[in-house]
Order: C-alpha cells, then structure tokens, then sequence
C-alpha cells in the first residue's frame, strides 16, 4: 500500500524535532573584580535537568519533558557558557570554562551547584544553589542564590528565555562577588 505524497509530508513534519538555543540577552552592569583571571567549573544541576529534554512542573508536582522539543545543547553546557559570555562582558577578568585554557593557574574557580532549575506549574522559572569562589590565595566565599524569573507562557522560546535570563542574574552576582 503507497500513502499519498501529502500525507508522507505530514507525518515527517509532525516527527520532526526542535532545538531551542537561549536568545542573547545583555546587562549594563560593569564591574572592576580583583582576579584577573577565573575560570568556570563544570555546575552540577540536577538530574531532571541535566538531559536536553526540557522538563516542565505539572500542577501535581510532576516534571513532564517532550522529546521533540529539546536544549540546542546540553544545559550544563549551556550553563557555562552563558556564565563564561555574561563574566566576560561584566567583568574586567579574563574568564574561561574548565579545562583552563591559558598558562599557569587562573586567580579565582567559580564552581555553581545548583539546587533547582524548573519551570513551576506557577509560571515561574525557579533557580536555585549556592556558587563558591575559591581564590588561589586567601579566603573564599560560598553564596546562596534564588532566582524567579517570570515565564509568560509555556513556549518553548519563552521557557529557554527565562533560563538564560537567570542565568545572567546569576552571572551579575557572582560577578559582584568576585
């Protein structure tokens, strides 16, 4: 039996999966930081988060993902690079993601654990942790952070949008931090 070619069509297309990349935000805030050097270790997010697929919070608490719809890359990946994009602009340091590329050693590591990264049944993005700053001298820091970023809708663009969107304000503390 041969499907019609109009039908063969739709059912690639409905088969089809879609990447979502976070779309560039920026800030005005500049800083001076003491280290000229820092570099971004790998964050540790957790679990339902650490796939591409994107979950999103049901009313009853549940996390529901869809395997068409997925991160353009891994979020962890994504994590540090919007943090490394976001330090370097901020920043007068020379910030770099794990494994260091520059010679000798970089002045301050930024290691970001992250409790919560979920899009609530609220409509809200919640991203939560604690970063350490650990100098190559002296003493370091450990902070918490909380973050909400409002979700409009439940697009997938609205939903990427609100990821990155934290993860410059996460990016604006740690650089206050520094």
């Amino acid at each position: 039996m041969r499907l019609p070619l109009a039908l063969c069509l739709l059912i690639a297309a409905c088969g089809q999966t879609q990447y979502f990349a976070p779309p560039p935000v920026t800030t005005d805030l500049r800083v001076n930081v003491r280290a000229n050097t820092a570099m971004i270790n790998e964050p540790s997010i957790p679990e339902y988060a650490i796939n591409q697929e994107i979950p999103i919070q049901q009313a009853d608490g549940s996390l529901v993902t869809d395997t068409d719809r997925l991160w353009a890359d891994l979020p962890d990946r994504a994590l540090s690079a919007s943090l490394m994009r976001h330090l370097n602009v901020i920043t007068d340091a020379q910030v770099a993601v794990e494994p260091w590329p520059l010679s000798g050693f970089p002045d301050t590591e930024i290691s970001v654990f992250v409790e919560d990264m979920i899009v609530q049944a609220n409509g809200t993005l919640l991203f939560t942790g604690t970063f350490a700053l650990g100098p190559e001298t002296g003493r370091g820091q450990i902070d918490p952070f909380s973050i909400t970023v409002p979700v409009v809708d439940q697009s997938y663009p609205t939903i990427i949008a609100a990821h990155e969107a934290a993860w410059l304000r996460l990016a604006e503390e740690i650089a206050q931090a520094l």
